[in-house]
């Protein structure tokens, strides 16, 4: 049966099977149900407690003996997935990274010729620009610029890759050139 987006399964009663409809919990001996709802972006799965499935709505994290929400949010190019915790699912948004128990973000951001690629801190990853690289754990960008027929390749520092231009090999930690 369903309540709401609830799907409940069961194993009845005989005594009472006849008297009690589908949507009765009570006549269950053993009863699950999964639930599947969403708060903007956070899709929250979670197994239902029989006592109160009927008496709260899908979007009710308050039943669930056990629930995750997995969330997707963007912050210009920074891609946010998390698992929310059942008990603020339901005030926070999808956008606030606080509910997350454990979230990390994987960016994407160019500086001239330079790619950098990051993984997020969830603390601050909301007030934090895309281009701004204080907020990553570990960063790493790799340049490709040439001078005449050299084609230099090198992995930036994350602490000066804001400041540096492509085309200065003094932030690499580590470059080579093929000429």
């Amino acid at each position: 049966t369903s309540v709401g987006s609830v799907r409940a399964f069961g194993v009845a009663n005989a005594t009472n099977i006849e008297a009690s409809s589908a949507s009765k919990s009570s006549y269950y001996s053993h009863i699950g149900a999964v639930a599947t709802t969403s708060v903007g972006s956070v899709r929250a799965f979670g197994v239902a407690n029989a006592t109160n499935i009927e008496a709260s709505s899908a979007s009710k994290s308050s039943y669930y003996s056990h629930i995750g929400a997995v969330a997707t949010t963007s912050v210009g190019s920074v891609r946010a997935f998390g698992v929310a915790s059942a008990t603020n699912i339901e005030a926070s948004s999808a956008s606030k990274s606080s509910y997350y128990s454990h979230i990390g973000a994987v960016a994407t951001t160019s500086v001239g010729s330079v790619r950098a690629f990051g993984v997020a801190n969830a603390t601050n990853i909301e007030a934090s620009s895309v281009s701004k690289s204080s907020y990553y754990f570990h960063i790493g960008a790799v340049a490709t610029t040439s001078v005449g027929s050299v084609r230099a390749f090198g992995v930036a520092n994350a602490t000066n890759i804001e400041a540096s231009s492509a085309s200065k090999s003094s932030y690499y930690s580590h470059i080579g050139a093929v000429a």
